[in-house]
C-alpha cells in the first residue's frame, strides 16, 4: 500500500495542468477501453458460437448423407436371404479343398453379379464364409477364391457375433488382389442366421471404396488449415477429406454431436465440431484453429484500435491544449504572488474574464495595492516612531546645559594643557549641537562632511590613532544638498564591523563627486570584508527594504531606506566586498545644487 501512497502523493503535487490531463486520459481511455475489450470479446465468442452452429449443422448433413449410403450398402448385406440357394450353401459342411459344384459356381456368380450391379461401381469384394467351412471371396480384379476360412481372433468377426444380425462397419483397411496389388476399403459385415432355427449360417462381407465417402466429405467448402474426418469408435481415423492442423490422434475420442474447444500442444486453440452417425457409429469430426476463424475479426479489432488510437490521441491532444488554456491565467497569477512573496508589490494581474480566475484575479490585484498602501504606511510610521523618540529625547535634554558644561571641560583641559580633551569635547559638542539641534530636512554635503570629520576626531582619539582616515571630495559637490546624518552611520558600520575586528592600523577613504545629475559617494575601509553569503544577504535586504531588526548592517539598510523614502527608487546603497579585502559602500544621491531648490523648514534654525 505504501507504493499507493508514494503514487497519489506525487500526482497530488503535481501542476493542476497535468492533473486535468491526467484525469482525462483516465476518464477517457478507461472506459473505451473496457467498453471495446467487452464489446469485441462479446463479439468473438457470437461469432464463435455461430460457427460452431453452421458447422455443426454442415457436419449433421454430412452425416446424414453418409448414412444415406451407408443404409444402401446395408440393404446389399441383406441380399443373402433372398437366395435360398446361397443361405443352403452357407449351412452346408464343406471340407478342405472340396470343389464347387457347376450349380454352386452359377448360383454364386449371379448373386455376386447381382450385389456388384446393385451397388454400382463402389463394390470392391464381396466375401461369403459359411460356419462349416463353406467360402466363396470375390476379390478385386480376381476370380472367385473358395479356400478361404473364417479367422476366430478377426477384429470384425468378433464385432458382428454380437451385433445378433444387425451390420457391423469395419474401418478402412487394405485388401491385396491374386495379383498381389493393394487396395483401401471399408467393409460392411453382417451375421446371416437360418429362419427357421435362428441359428448362424455364415457371415457377408462387402468391401467398398473409401473413394465414394470422400466425394460426399469433398462437397464442405474448407478453410485453408481446417480438418475434416470420419473416425470410428476407438477415435481412430476412418476416413479423411483433409487433414490440417488437427488429426484424431492430437482430437482425442468424441461421441455424440456438439461443439468444443480443444487446446492441442503446437498447433493452439481448436474449435471442433463433431456427430456421432446413428448407423455406423462413427463420428464426423471438423476441426478449425481459432485463430484462423478470427483472422477477420482481429483485422476489424486491429482496424477499431487503431481508429481508437488516433482519435483518442486527438481527444488527449485537445484535452492538454484546453487544460493548458484553462490554467494559464492561474500560472501568471501563481508567478504574480512569487514576486510578491519576493518583496515586488509593483504588480498586477491582468483581469480578462468574469469567473472565478478573473474574481481571484481581481481580489489579487486589490491585495497587492493594499498591501503597498501598509507597507508604505507601516514604514512612515516607523519612521515617525524614531523621529518621535529622537523628539522626546531632545526634550529631555537641556542642549544648552550640555554646550555649556562641554565648553566648561574644554576651557579647564585647555588650562590644564590636555588638547586631546580639549580636541574631544568640541568634536562632541559640534556633534551634539548637529544631531540635536538642527531641524533641516535637507543639508549640504559640506555640512554633512563637517559632521563626519568631527566624528571621527573623536573616533581617532578614542583608537589612539589606529585610524587612517581620509576624504577626497570634489569641490564641485560639496554645495550639493542631502538627508542629514548619512554618512555618519556609514562610517560608523565600517569601525563596528570592519576594522574594530580587525588588527593594526584600519584605513577609511572617503570620496565622491557629483556628474550627469547624480551624486555618487564611496566609503572604503580594507577592514575584515565580508563573505559571498553574507555579502549576498545584505544586497537581498537592500533590494526587498523592508528588514528593520538585525544588528550588523542596520544602519546601512536604514540609510538605504531614508534614500529611497525621499528619492525614489534609482537611489540608494550598493555593496562591493570580499572577504579579508575591505568593504565598498556606493551612495547614489541626485545631486540637488542649493540654487536648485528653496531652504527647507528650520533652516536657520539653531
Amino acid at each position: 500500500m505504501s507504493w499507493i501512497r508514494t503514487l497519489l502523493r506525487r500526482f497530488t503535487d503535481q501542476e493542476l495542468a497535468k492533473k486535468l490531463i491526467v484525469v482525462n486520459c483516465v476518464l477517457i481511455v478507461v472506459p473505451l477501453g473496457a467498453m471495446a475489450w467487452f464489446a469485441y470479446g462479446g463479439f468473438e465468442r457470437t461469432m464463435e458460437r455461430n460457427v460452431g452452429a453452421y458447422q455443426l449443422q454442415t457436419l449433421k448433413q454430412v452425416t446424414l448423407n453418409i448414412d444415406t449410403y451407408m443404409n444402401e450398402l446395408n440393404r446389399l448385406s441383406l441380399m443373402p436371404y433372398q437366395y435360398e440357394e446361397i443361405l443352403d450353401f452357407l449351412g452346408s459342411k464343406r471340407e478342405e479343398g472340396q470343389p464347387l459344384t457347376l450349380d454352386e459356381i452359377e448360383q454364386l456368380n449371379g448373386f455376386v453379379s447381382k450385389v456388384f450391379i446393385n451397388g454400382r461401381v463402389d463394390i470392391m469384394g464381396v466375401s461369403l464364409y459359411g460356419e462349416r467351412g463353406a467360402s466363396y471371396v470375390v476379390l478385386p480384379e480376381s476370380q472367385y477364391i473358395t479356400s478361404y476360412k473364417l479367422d476366430d481372433d478377426a477384429e470384425w468377426l468378433k464385432r458382428a457375433k454380437g451385433q445378433f444380425g444387425q451390420p457391423t462397419f469395419i474401418t478402412t483397411h487394405e485388401i491385396a488382389s491374386t495379383s498381389g496389388t493393394v487396395y483401401q476399403v471399408f467393409s460392411i459385415a453382417r451375421e446371416l442366421r437360418s429362419f427357421d432355427t435362428g441359428r448362424t449360417l455364415g457371415y457377408i462381407v462387402i468391401d467398398i471404396d473409401p473413394a465414394a465417402v470422400r466425394n460426399i466429405l469433398s462437397q464442405v467448402k474448407l478453410g485453408e488449415h481446417e480438418t475434416l474426418y470420419i473416425a470410428d469408435r476407438s477415435g481412430s481415423l476412418v476416413i479423411g477429406s483433409t487433414l490440417g492442423v488437427g488429426d484424431p490422434a492430437s482430437i482425442g475420442r468424441l461421441e455424440g454431436e456438439g461443439v468444443r474447444h480443444l487446446d492441442v500442444p503446437n498447433v493452439g486453440s481448436l474449435l471442433v465440431s463433431h456427430v456421432t452417425s446413428s448407423v455406423t457409429g462413427w463420428t464426423t469430426v471438423s476441426a478449425v484453429p481459432v485463430r484462423e476463424l478470427m483472422e477477420d475479426s482481429v483485422i476489424v479489432r486491429n482496424s477499431i484500435v487503431l481508429i481508437g488510437v488516433v482519435f483518442v490521441g486527438l481527444a488527449m491532444a485537445l484535452s492538454a491544449l484546453f487544460a493548458f488554456g484553462v490554467t494559464k491565467p492561474l500560472r501568471k497569477l501563481s508567478r504574480l504572488m512569487r514576486k510578491v512573496e519576493q518583496g515586488d508589490l509593483q504588480v498586477a494581474f491582468p483581469v480578462s474574464s468574469g469567473d472565478e480566475v478573473g474574481r481571484l484575479g481581481h481580489a489579487f490585484n486589490t491585495m497587492v495595492s493594499k498591501l503597498s498602501e501598509l507597507g508604505y504606511l507601516l514604514y512612515e510610521t516607523e519612521l515617525r516612531e524614531k523621529d518621535a523618540q529622537i523628539a522626546a529625547l531632545q526634550s529631555k535634554i537641556n542642549p544648552h546645559f550640555l554646550y555649556n558644561t562641554l565648553g566648561s571641560i574644554s576651557m579647564y583641559a585647555e588650562l590644564e594643557g590636555n588638547r586631546e580633551i580639549v580636541l574631544m569635547s568640541n568634536s562632541l559638542s559640534r556633534l551634539l549641537r548637529y544631531s540635536l539641534s538642527s531641524r533641516k530636512e535637507m543639508v549640504t554635503l559640506r555640512d554633512e562632511l563637517e559632521h563626519v570629520n568631527g566624528y571621527m576626531a573623536i573616533q581617532k582619539l578614542r583608537y589612539d590613532d589606529r585610524i587612517d582616515y581620509a576624504c577626497d571630495i570634489d569641490p564641485d559637490a560639496l554645495d550639493c544638498r542631502m538627508i542629514p546624518l548619512l554618512l555618519q552611520p556609514i562610517v560608523e558600520n565600517a569601525l563596528n564591523h570592519g576594522l574594530d575586528k580587525g588588527i593594526g592600523v584600519g584605513r577609511v577613504r572617503l570620496g565622491g563627486g557629483a556628474a550627469d545629475g547624480v551624486l555618487r559617494l564611496t566609503l572604503e575601509d580594507d577592514g575584515i570584508g565580508l563573505s559571498s553569503e553574507r555579502l549576498e544577504e545584505l544586497q537581498e535586504r537592500l533590494r526587498s527594504a523592508r528588514d528593520v531588526g538585525g544588528t550588523t548592517g542596520n544602519g546601512l539598510l536604514n540609510v538605504h531606506r531614508r534614500i529611497r523614502l525621499h528619492f525614489g527608487e534609482p537611489y540608494g546603497i550598493t555593496l562591493e566586498s570580499m572577504p579579508y579585502q575591505g568593504v565598498k559602500v556606493i551612495l547614489t544621491l541626485p545631486a540637488i545644487r542649493a540654487s536648485d531648490a528653496p531652504a527647507s523648514k528650520g533652516e536657520d534654525d539653531a
